[in-house]
């Protein structure tokens, strides 16, 4: 799912982002159901923190050319990132064109891949397509689902921070130079996630005031007593949101 090639309002994603990072010499980088209160187990690697290491873009896209069984992918999706989650396998994030049969009028952004709950966005209102394949928040929240076996886990991704559309320009002028009011949050199963441009084009993510999700340099880590409802609302979010969403000032 930081922008560091060049912080345009429709930046890349985290994962795609890889290859500006190597090219700035001084960058550390790298189905619609009631929102239900559930318990999710822990993933069979919480014994300790899980790397998620991010796949080059070129190699993404050519294995999913030449495999489209990965767990959780709908055929006709479009794949743009792509990671290796330690415990699990190669997960990635697509596109869903508009009209696609599980995307809708708008288009969506689906997760998929191996060991993890997968996971679809779908935007308010402006079209997700090839040529823009990113969410941007809007004035309506974007809609979530993750699809547990059981049940699919229904909510909402906002930025609550940020001043409506009736403020005045000097208020978001000033409000959109603070880093927190970029906070992301992801509300679902009565949980809230909190996702926060950090450090040095780091990100972070935490719930109930504990972190679940940091960057190191290129690597990701989930904290021990991340479950994977944490695990696939996070990596949703990080394949949806343009990096910009959360790191505006030049691209951070």
């Amino acid at each position: 799912m930081v922008s560091l090639t060049g912080g345009e309002s429709r930046g890349g994603t985290l994962g795609q982002l890889s290859a500006g990072v190597r090219r700035l010499p001084a960058a550390l980088a790298t189905r619609g159901s009631r929102a239900a209160s559930v318990r999710v187990p822990p993933s069979a690697e919480s014994a300790g923190s899980r790397v998620l290491r991010l796949l080059p873009a070129r190699v993404v896209v050519a294995e999913a050319a030449i495999e489209r069984e990965l767990a959780g992918l709908p055929a006709g999706a479009i794949v743009s990132v792509g990671w290796r989650l330690g415990g699990a396998g190669r997960v990635v994030g697509a596109t869903l064109p508009p009209g696609h049969p599980r995307a809708g009028r708008l288009g969506a952004r689906v997760l998929a891949g191996e060991g993890v709950w997968p996971a679809t966005m779908w935007p308010a209102s402006q079209e997700v397509s090839p040529d823009q394949p990113l969410i941007e928040l809007a004035a309506a929240p974007a809609r979530l689902v993750v699809h547990a076996p059981d049940r699919d886990i229904s909510g909402v991704v906002d930025q609550p921070h940020l001043p409506g559309a009736g403020a005045g320009r000097l208020t978001r002028v000033v409000t959109g130079l603070r880093r927190d009011s970029h906070q992301v949050r992801v509300r679902a199963a009565e949980r809230t996630w909190w996702l926060r441009a950090s450090g040095v084009f780091g990100v972070r993510v935490s719930r109930g005031g504990q972190p679940v999700f940091t960057t190191q340099g290129m690597l990701g880590h989930f904290e021990p007593d991340a479950d994977d409802l944490d695990v696939s609302v996070v990596l949703v979010t990080l394949a949806s949101l343009p990096s910009s969403t959360y790191a505006p000032i030049l691209g951070f």
